[in-house]
């Protein structure tokens, strides 16, 4: 998106969290199946993903598959206007949660939380989903080059959550040595620095070794966070605790773990994640990626 039509993108948002739900999820659904049919770089990049993670579809449903993620990453922008714009609480009622204990636990014993959460389509929601089990808590992330968009970023999440910039691992351990929750997206293709390879859906992924650093670093728990919306429009969380060795002084181990996990919830629910990313840009032996090259 071109820096002049930015600000125009948001004021599109606030429109949109205007909506009433219904006729919202309708337009997120609209809006997603246009952008299927004109998003060509970011569709290939998905059907690629999709080939590789799911070789068991068939072209048909592989390509019926990409088409339903395109179409929740459009409501997932409707639940992003939801977020930054509706009243805080507007979500309370529509929250099933399992697996809390591990949140009151971890607070018994004053120790941090590492929440290890992938990038699913409802990205933003997740700020005020759990604001609404834990109340105020962490996001890292990583701040937009773009200072108009940045901005609104910021002024979205922060009603909900402290920001950190998720390369300030001191100030991250800090937040968890403090007892405070802390939500990392361990999902992304960053380079090889900081990272190493472990099976992802069956294919060698590049993933970071910073939630692991982190734990260790802080002594917090971690927690992997499983989430979908289901048919109805209830948002269902499951906390789930990670397997007692990790993280383990194997990086690889740890990398496999996580991504175990992350592979468990996605099968589930294959459509309600960000498949749009490059998760394989980085070939293990450091070789030019082929994959998302158009044939």
């Amino acid at each position: 998106m071109g820096f002049s039509f930015i600000p125009l993108g948001i004021s599109f948002i606030r429109l949109l969290a205007a909506m009433p739900p219904s006729l919202g999820v309708a337009m997120g659904r609209l809006l997603g199946t246009l952008l299927f049919y004109t998003a060509k770089g970011r569709r290939l990049v998905c059907e690629r993903n999709i080939s590789v993670s799911f070789p068991e579809l068939t072209p048909s449903e592989q390509k019926k598959l990409v088409k339903e993620c395109f179409t929740q990453n459009g409501i997932g922008l409707i639940e992003t206007a939801w977020s930054w714009h509706r009243p805080i609480g507007f979500i309370d009622n529509k929250v099933l949660v399992s697996g809390q204990e591990l949140l009151h636990t971890a607070k018994q014993k004053q120790t941090g939380i590492l929440l290890l959460c992938p990038h699913y389509s409802m990205l933003d929601l997740v700020a005020p989903l759990m604001h609404s089990v834990a109340g105020r808590f962490v996001i890292s992330y990583r701040p937009n080059d773009n200072p108009i968009l940045d901005q609104a970023v910021r002024r979205g999440r922060t009603r909900y959550a402290d920001l950190v910039d998720v390369r300030a691992l001191r100030d991250i351990a800090k937040h968890l040595k403090q007892g405070e929750i802390v939500w990392f997206g361990p999902d992304q293709d960053m380079g090889p620095k900081g990272s190493v390879f472990a099976p992802f859906f069956g294919h060698p992924a590049c993933t970071v070794t910073t939630p692991s650093r982190l734990a260790r670093i802080s002594g917090a728990a971690c927690i992997f966070l499983d989430l979908h919306r289901d048919a109805r429009g209830v948002y269902r969380l499951s906390f789930v605790a990670m397997p007692d060795n990790y993280p383990c002084d194997d990086e690889v181990k740890n990398a496999h773990q996580l991504n175990q996990c992350i592979e468990k919830t996605l099968r589930n629910h294959p459509s309600q994640y960000m498949w749009m990313h490059k998760r394989f840009k980085t070939n293990p032996d450091l070789t030019r990626q082929t994959l998302y090259q158009p044939d």
